[in-house]
Parts: C-alpha cells; structure tokens; sequence
C-alpha cells in the first residue's frame, strides 16, 4: 500500500541538534522591550520624590492661587493662575501690589483614585469578597443532568476512540 511508504522517517522537517535560538537567550524584541522598562524604571527612580509629592496633593486636594486683572475699561478679565514662586511668596506674604487686581485662592476636589492608589502601595491592596447566592439568596445549584440517549452517544464515541487506538497500536 501507499500508506506504509508515508510511515518510513523522512530526513526533512523536524528539530536538528544545534538549531535555533539558544535556549535561555531572548528575541530582539524582548531584548528591545527590557532596555525600555529599564530606562523607563531609572527614570522614575529619579524622580520618585516629586512624583510621591505630586500623587499626595492629588489625593488631599490642591491649592491654586489666581489673580483677576483689570482691563483698560476697569473690566474683570478672566482668572490667571499664579505660577510664578515670586508671586506667591508676594502675595503669601501680603506685598502685592493689588493695581485693580484681586486674588483668591480655591483647592481642587481630592482625587479618590489617587488616595486609594497611595494606600493601596503602602498598605497593600485591601482584601474584597464577593459573595454569590442563588435567586432570593438560596444556594446556587450545581446539579448537572445528562439524558440517557447523551450518556450512550458519549460512550460510543469513547469506545470508537478505544478500538482506534488499540488497532493503531497493533499496526505499528
């Protein structure tokens, strides 16, 4: 028969000793991807002060001072945000010179995420349970049916697969 002369061991395809890539070395990409995470850490890690200032006045709520000018017809333009350390030191300490200007001083609503991201690094995440019942809070059924004609279906197709193996194994 044809079939046998498909059964004899080719010399094409397969694994060969010696090829590929060696084992425990990495792609191009993975090698690419980790010289960017490591620049990427190093780059955090010297900031990490700023960036831990900066998530806690997001989680308390910041304070922003702005300054209202006049214009030539003695008209309120919009609020500007005073970002000038010189100004605020000025104005902190009451030497401003008001020129028809006001300022005021408002806080941004805190931020719940970063308040839970900050306790959730320092405390670690908190444990959440999820609890599951039934219709009306009965137990939830796991009651599994299988019909008579399903049971002998999935026998057949057991015992086919049996004999096909075993006559397989007989031929080789």
């Amino acid at each position: 028969m044809g079939d046998e002369s498909l059964k004899e061991k080719s010399n094409w395809g397969g694994a060969r000793e010696g090829s590929g890539r060696p084992e425990g070395s990495k792609n191009k990409a993975t090698k690419e991807r980790q010289v960017v995470e490591q620049e990427m850490r190093s780059r955090v890690m010297k900031s990490a002060g700023k960036l831990l200032n900066s998530q806690i006045n997001l989680a308390l709520g910041t304070q922003m001072l702005f300054r209202i000018d006049k214009d030539e017809k003695g008209n309120n333009k919009k609020p500007e945000l005073v970002t000038t350390q010189e100004e605020i030191e000025d104005y902190l300490a009451g030497e401003t010179d008001n020129n028809g200007s006001y300022y005021f001083i408002t806080t941004a609503q805190p931020d719940n995420r970063a308040l839970d991201s900050l306790l959730d690094r320092t405390f670690g995440k908190s444990v959440q349970r999820t609890e599951l019942t039934g219709k009306d809070g009965a137990d939830i059924s796991t009651k599994v049916e299988i019909n008579d004609s399903r049971a002998q279906e999935i026998t057949k197709e057991f015992e086919y697969k049996i004999k096909e193996e075993f006559l397989n194994n007989e031929q080789t």
